[in-house]
């Protein structure tokens, strides 16, 4: 019985929770052991209890972050302590500005992080929360993450999209420059010719950072001793990207592509304009329908599709509208449920269908570009307009035009959204300078079909048909004839003189019995019967840890082509060429164990009507415990040519690169490549080398803290300079960014471990960790009269900055940054101070922890 009493005044005790157990506790001074030490652990009594004071602190709002940003909590009477937040910052976040009722207690002015948006005002309120805002509000200080949550009425709330990243957080990042690089050394050995064969190749991407600035280049560098040896260098592009907020948009000068959704892709030299999709909220991006309804109480709805709930928000009375559903990549229609506070539930439907070009209500986008063709053509000029937007649920209008010498295309169309499917259409009308001089119109014709048919769980994805009159011409193949007529060759391409084009992509579901897919596409052309068909059948399953699938594959080529066979004749002759193929595979996967470590086996065995049969087999897996080091065994084997190939790799990913190698050998051959990956970063500081880096990066600076772990790093660690590389981060989002003191110098410790930052597109963003580096002290420490400390009293370093509390037995736990030095206490009930003198002159540089007998000495020293 005297045990349970014990443990039910543990407040951690999940089981006397549920044994009622009052939930409040206390800590009573009076009862430590001890002639005149007593403890100083009442402060303690309240969950979270925190000393006033500025703390750098995340402010989550409905559990949804907000920022991060030093606040100021101050004592609004002997047990209460408050968050300090203004009315500007309570506004952004998102309340309603008639929930406010003027409630004023400003204090003082807020120091806000540089790198993050002004979470405070220059006058902020310190009035707590639920005396200044007319409703439910709750606040709760969870010290030991430092985070700051606040809980208030979805009725005093504004709608805001979630995980919505206000602009004025969005990080421009650091002046930078980098590169990164590709290599890869090939070589391979014929047995029967006695002849061998070396390639190199090396990839460059390049850029300079500069505010909002940016600019990139791509390029490479081929060399091959296969017959004459000879270098190629290839400059793939270079271009500046801006990014312009006011209008979500960006801007693009130099080499790039213009936007393929409505026209032809086409490289380009020139300038470019259009929406950035990236700086809307994440559940804006992409198609989702708006969800209207009305409640009669304060109700709580549910949105579901395919029997999962997707979404839940509560509502105040009255109409309501949902328009921030994240974009999903299946369908079906949308099953809401209205639960009304008396407990009755209304339900409606609110169909979901798409197709690619399908809008969000209200929302539009478009492109501008002006240049010169690249690639193909003599530097042609032309320039694009395209714009789409979203009407309603149903209705989503596509319009475009494309102008150059002698060529022009107007495109309209849209996007009807039913119950029956997503039917999108388009028409493009041409009208161009062609062979010989003469003028060639036409239209081209495109539509496309999405549905979900929920009973039998069949989706019917991205089926389209094309149709081009013989007079239509793409700007590309107008370009390309003019150059190959004057250059006396012959132009071809895929979708010169197209005249249909028909793609389906069929899903069913067949629950616990697998997945059953169909594909195919067919296209044919003007002038000849030629003709290009590919269909696949496949079955997907898994049983236990074994996932199998069986496909069967056609393709047919069929060309007919007018042949001269006499140039000084008119006599012509047809050459019908074609070819059939068919392909029948069966593979399966399984991992070899139950260990996240445990590698995995896949095997496969096709049937190609050419080909004859062919067997692969092949084992992969890791060898360490950060999954770092990777390898790969294959082995196969062909029938009809009675050949066995084997071979392996491994791959390893460094903190400075990723290398690695491979080795296969056959019939009468052997080759052998190696491959190494990574990038270097120019900073204010110095040269920083990593993994190989995205568009969009991090740079980590935690001075003394050399040997730690980013997280998510691809390997990357704290180098001696205190510098690492975040290989990739998500552009105009919040990345946690966070380091793991796994491996690191063990004179340093990490005073906080993770930041989050919202990157602009492009940028290079420098991310500052607080390090504590220093000898690590465990000291018994006494009153010069050899009575123990305060258990609970607060240690200050010679700044008066809190770095612990004395712990058990009079204990203290300390790093320090100097050889000699002195720490302060402070007794609280008493008021009276004490410091510590320390030297550690003489003790071991290498050792991990010293331990110090010390007497903590009336007042400060007097400098």
């Amino acid at each position: 019985m005297a045990a349970l009493l014990v443990a039910c005044c543990l407040p951690t005790t999940a089981w006397c929770d549920e044994q009622q157990a009052p939930s409040n506790y206390s800590f009573d001074d009076d009862l430590t052991l001890g002639r005149r030490a007593k403890a100083n652990l009442s402060r303690f009594n309240r969950a979270n209890a925190i000393q006033p004071g500025r703390y750098q602190v995340d402010i989550y709002l409905n559990n949804n972050f907000v920022a991060r940003s030093v606040v100021d909590f101050q004592s609004l009477n002997d047990a209460d302590v408050s968050p300090c937040l203004s009315d500007q910052f309570l506004l952004d976040a998102g309340i309603k500005p008639d929930s406010l009722n003027g409630h004023s207690n400003a204090k003082t002015s807020l120091e806000v992080l540089p790198t993050v948006a002004t979470a405070q005002a220059t006058q902020p309120n310190c009035a707590p929360l639920s005396q200044r805002l007319n409703g439910v509000v709750e606040s709760r200080f969870d010290f030991s993450r430092l985070r700051l949550d606040l809980s208030i009425a979805q009725s005093l709330l504004t709608q805001i999209p979630r995980n919505h990243v206000s602009p004025s957080e969005w990080d421009a990042g650091n002046s930078m420059a980098f590169f990164n690089y590709n290599t890869n050394y090939y070589h391979s050995s014929y047995s029967s010719s006695m002849a061998s064969a070396d390639t190199a190749y090396l990839g460059l991407n390049s850029g300079i950072n500069l505010g909002l600035w940016r600019l990139r280049q791509q390029s490479n560098v081929r060399y091959s001793n296969s017959g004459a040896p000879q270098t190629q260098w290839n400059n793939i592009r270079t271009y500046v990207q801006r990014a312009i907020p006011p209008i979500d948009s960006e801007l693009t000068l130099g080499e790039s592509f213009t936007n393929g959704d409505l026209f032809a892709s086409m490289a380009f030299r020139g300038m470019q304009l259009g929406t950035d999709d990236r700086m809307k909220a994440e559940s804006l991006r992409g198609y989702a329908p708006q969800v209207r309804g009305i409640a009669a109480t304060n109700a709580r709805v549910l949105v579901k599709q395919n029997g999962r709930t997707i979404y839940e928000t509560n509502v105040a009375p009255g109409a309501f509208i949902i328009d921030d559903l994240y974009g999903t990549s299946y369908q079906g229609d949308l099953e809401i449920e209205v639960i009304e506070a008396d407990g009755r539930v209304s339900t409606f439907t609110v169909p979901f269908t798409a197709v690619p070009d399908s809008m969000r209500p209200g929302v539009s986008r478009y492109d501008i570009t002006l240049g010169q063709a690249r690639n193909i053509g003599d530097n042609d000029l032309f320039a694009d307009f395209t714009y789409q937007r979203g009407l309603n649920n149903i209705l989503t209008l596509n319009s475009g035009v494309r102008i150059a010498d002698d060529y022009m295309a107007l495109l309209g169309g849209g996007v009807i959204a039913t119950a029956y499917g997503a039917f999108g259409l388009n028409s493009t009308f041409s009208t161009a300078r062609v062979e010989n001089d003469q003028r060639s119109s036409g239209w081209r014709l495109q539509s496309t079909y999405s549905k979900t048919f929920q009973p039998t769980s069949t989706t019917v994805s991205l089926a389209g048909y094309r149709y081009s009159t013989e007079g239509y011409r793409d700007l590309s193949d107008v370009i390309g004839v003019r150059q190959s007529l004057r250059n006396n060759e012959t132009w071809t391409s895929g979708s010169y003189q197209q005249r249909t084009q028909l793609t389906a992509n069929i899903n069913q579901s067949l629950g616990r019995f697998g997945q059953l897919y169909v594909s195919g596409s067919t296209s044919d052309y003007y002038n000849n019967s030629s003709r290009d068909t590919q269909l696949q059948l496949g079955y997907s399953n898994s049983w236990r840890k074994l996932s199998y699938n069986l496909s069967v594959s056609r393709q047919e080529s069929k060309q007919i082509m007018l042949i001269n066979d006499d140039q000084q004749s008119q006599s012509t002759y047809t050459r019908n060429t074609s070819s059939k193929t068919n392909t029948m595979m069966l593979s399966l996967s399984m991992p070899l164990g139950s260990s996240p470590r445990s590698p995995s086996l896949f095997s496969s065995v096709s049937n190609n009507s050419t080909n004859g049969n062919t067997y692969q087999s092949s084992i992969s897996g890791t060898l360490d415990e950060a999954q770092n080091l990777s390898y790969g065994v294959d082995a196969s084997r062909n029938d009809s040519e009675q050949v066995t190939y084997w071979g392996g790799s491994l791959q390893q990913r460094r903190p400075l690169a990723s290398i690695g190698g491979n080795f296969s050998k056959g019939k009468n051959y052997w080759q052998a490549s190696a491959n190494a990956r990574g990038s270097a970063v120019l900073h204010s500081e110095g040269l920083t080398l990593g993994p190989y880096l995205s568009d969009t990066f991090g740079l980590i600076e935690a001075k003394g803290a050399n040997g730690a772990e980013v997280r998510n790093g691809q390997g990357a660690t704290i180098n001696t300079d205190g510098y690492a590389l975040v290989p990739s981060l998500s552009a105009y989002r919040y990345n946690d960014i966070g380091l793991n003191s796994n491996g690191i110098n063990h004179n340093a410790e990490l005073q906080d471990n993770q930041r989050r930052v919202a990157p602009y597109a492009g940028a290079a963003v420098k991310v500052q960790f607080r390090t504590l580096v220093g000898q690590a002290l465990l000291i018994k420490v006494a009153h010069p009269n050899g009575d123990p400390l305060p258990l609970g009293a607060n240690v200050m370093d010679e700044q008066g900055n809190v770095i612990g509390m004395v712990g058990q037995a009079s204990q203290i736990y300390a790093r320090v940054a100097g050889d000699q030095g002195y720490l302060q206490v402070k007794d609280e009930d008493t008021g009276e101070d004490c410091h510590i003198p320390y030297d550690l002159h003489g003790s071991t540089p290498d050792q991990a922890l010293s331990r110090l007998n010390a007497i903590c000495l009336p007042g400060l020293p007097v400098d």
